[in-house]
């Protein structure tokens, strides 16, 4: 007489199915579970109000890839304010759009909010940068800082609304 094991494969099936769905819900990726996050070169080259800044920072290499930095960034507004409105102004010699972009990077991650020096700061092309607050307004070298605290992978980014370094 032969046996029926029609119910041993169904049980089968369905643990086999449900193993699999497991394994598939269980393995992906959420945007709060991704490790990186973008570095202050991925939003500047993402960001259309940083187009001057991405054509220096093009031109000039890995120039913000430092670690665990403030960057205070000109949007294309300080640039306008400040009589640029390429970016060859300032590629123009080799040295100089790094120099530049350096300028605006201090060692260390300050958020305005809370930890700002209060005295004066050395950037990492050797330039002093102050920050003092008038009407509850945080200003670097006389450049209000508009945009505040932004987070990226390597440090904090500050978006301000002039260029603080001579360029002519």
């Amino acid at each position: 007489m032969k046996k029926n094991r029609f119910g041993g494969r169904w049980a089968t099936f369905f643990l086999a199915a449900g193993l699999f769905s497991t394994i598939l819900i269980s393995c992906k990726e959420s945007a709060d579970d991704l490790v990186g996050q973008r570095t202050v070169t991925d939003i500047i080259y993402q960001n259309p109000e940083f187009s001057i800044l991405k054509e220096i920072l093009v031109n000039s290499s890995d120039a913000f890839r430092t670690q665990d930095a403030t960057f205070f960034l000109p949007d294309n507004a300080a640039f306008q304010k400040a009589g640029i409105n390429s970016a060859t102004e300032i590629t123009g010699l080799p040295d100089k759009g790094v120099k530049f972009l350096n300028s605006f990077v201090i060692k260390g991650v300050y958020n305005v909010d809370n930890t700002l020096p209060t005295d004066s700061v050395a950037t990492t092309s050797g330039k002093k940068i102050k920050f003092v607050k008038q009407d509850n307004v945080m200003n670097v070298n006389n450049a209000a800082i508009t945009k505040k605290n932004v987070i990226a992978a390597n440090g904090l980014i500050q978006v301000i609304d002039s260029v603080y370094v001579k360029v002519k």
